[in-house]
């Protein structure tokens, strides 16, 4: 199973960058890339979602503890996406890409796509990525699986774990060796990634129980899927939604749905709510925990409630029997 399709912070922030802002980056450049059969090209979504991002560039708050170097996860992102358009695209749409960043205002300021013109093939792109991820994968996956013991790790997600920190070993023993380290981009994603987690913080990270096989099928896979994955119809619906509306429709989180503007609440409303909550892993726990602590009767509202379950999901002294950040269903 490819990490791509594992529930880490990674793939939820990468999939963020496919989509939150990708009706700001509307260009006539990318309409160039545009429509086949009435629908976007995976170049032309690449094309305005860089243009989306660069434009907002500061409000691309969600790299977590790594987000000072969030001009190497958008370089890393628009890469990835890339090496996956078909061969024949992929030059031209590189080269408008590079021609694109360079007239951003944030090309000279803060973030220029130097990464992004030096990867020539893809193998050179995934140690560097494979890296940067692990790094921002690990205070989640350090929260659920070491520091708590009340949730096992799945076999997949056992496997992510120890092959990264293999791959951080032999980095660094590389850049050790290698008199010219300092031009490997290996080495240099290495020595930023110390500057967060010093003292190899991240060779740390151990499972403390593991799921047997036969235990369960709880998935820890189908993160939010990126452009490359999902029938691009979901997507594209809400492009061309957005072409009538002026905005691009915000989606549920999951599956759960938006709040009601304007509907009566009460503790009625958010029992109502509670029940179907509880079958979903991750906010199921914490609203077990929070209807054990208020009792129906006292909350006030269904906004409360899903207040009291969203606003803070990694407080594990708020919520500590957590079972899972991301949410997906199962049966109970």
């Amino acid at each position: 199973m490819g990490d791509n399709k594992l529930n880490l912070t990674s793939n939820r922030c990468y999939y963020e960058l496919d989509t939150k802002y990708v009706n700001d980056g509307k260009d006539e450049a990318c309409e160039k890339l545009e429509k086949k059969s009435g629908e976007y090209t995976k170049a032309a979504l690449l094309c305005m979602g860089l243009i989306g991002n660069l434009k907002n560039y500061d409000n691309l708050n969600i790299f977590k503890k790594m987000n000072n170097y969030k001009c190497n996860y958008l370089n890393l992102w628009a890469f990835d996406r890339l090496s996956k358009l078909e061969e024949n695209e992929q030059l031209k749409t590189k080269i408008l890409i590079l021609t694109l960043w360079k007239k951003s205002e944030h090309y000279e300021k803060d973030c220029d796509p130097a990464q992004f013109g030096t990867y020539i093939k893809s193998t050179d792109h995934i140690t560097e990525k494979k890296l940067y991820d692990y790094a921002l994968n690990y205070d989640e996956l350090n929260f659920r699986y070491k520091e708590n013991d009340i949730i096992a790790c799945t076999r997949n997600i056992e496997k992510y774990i120890s092959e990264s920190k293999e791959l951080y070993k032999q980095v660094e023993n590389e850049c050790i060796r290698d008199k010219d380290a300092h031009m490997k981009r290996s080495c240099s994603a290495l020595k930023k990634i110390q500057n967060i987690y010093p003292n190899n913080e991240l060779l740390n990270l151990e499972c403390k129980s593991v799921e047997k096989e036969s235990t369960s099928r709880r998935e820890d896979i189908e993160g939010p899927k990126g452009w490359q994955h999902e029938e691009s119809r979901g997507l594209q619906q809400r492009l061309q939604r957005a072409e009538h509306q002026g905005e691009v429709v915000k989606e549920p989180i999951s599956g759960l749905p938006l709040p009601e503007v304007g509907s009566s609440s009460g503790s009625h409303q958010a029992a109502a709510t509670a029940v179907p909550i509880l079958g979903f892993t991750g906010l199921g726990s914490m609203a077990r925990n929070f209807l054990r602590t208020k009792g129906i009767n006292g909350i006030n509202s269904q906004e409360e409630l899903t207040h009291e379950l969203l606003e803070n999901p990694y407080d594990s002294n708020a919520h500590p029997d957590l079972s899972e950040t991301y949410i997906g269903y199962q049966t109970i």
